[in-house]
């Protein structure tokens, strides 16, 4: 399959599952931004595909193909979430600074990052990467 189509299948699906994801967790927020809320869930999940996507990128990279989704090493599996996490630790700094949500009492914290945002690139990273393994060959 091309890099074309390999890319697209992943982003879709990454696409997918974050919206998903955002629409299920929204309850968890309190939107500040300026952004309506669906808008804002609909563009938070197009950038965590891109994210997604983007570590993809920096791993067939490394790997020099990227048939590595085929067969990954744990060193794979290990850089995807590193990347994934470090991500979303930034993206939450950096938002909760600027002021664009804050979490209700409900959202569970760790070290004042909810817990939602902390782990959603990397579980839906790693079942966007499962999800096209299995259907792209």
């Amino acid at each position: 399959m091309s890099l074309l189509k390999k890319s697209a299948s992943l982003f879709l699906t990454a696409l997918s599952l974050n919206l998903i994801w955002e629409f299920s967790h929204y309850s968890l927020y309190i939107d500040t931004s300026t952004i309506q809320g669906s808008q804002h869930l609909v563009i938070a999940s197009v950038f965590d595909a891109l994210f997604i996507l983007g570590i993809f990128g920096v791993i067939s990279w490394h790997n020099h193909s990227p048939n590595w989704i085929f067969k990954p090493s744990k060193m794979d599996y290990g850089a995807f979430l590193l990347m994934a996490l470090t991500i979303a630790i930034l993206i939450e700094i950096i938002n909760l600074h600027l002021d664009r949500w804050s979490y209700t009492t409900a959202m569970p914290t760790l070290f004042g990052i909810g817990l939602s945002p902390l782990v959603q690139l990397a579980i839906t990273g790693m079942l966007t990467l499962n999800i096209v393994k299995r259907i792209v060959k």
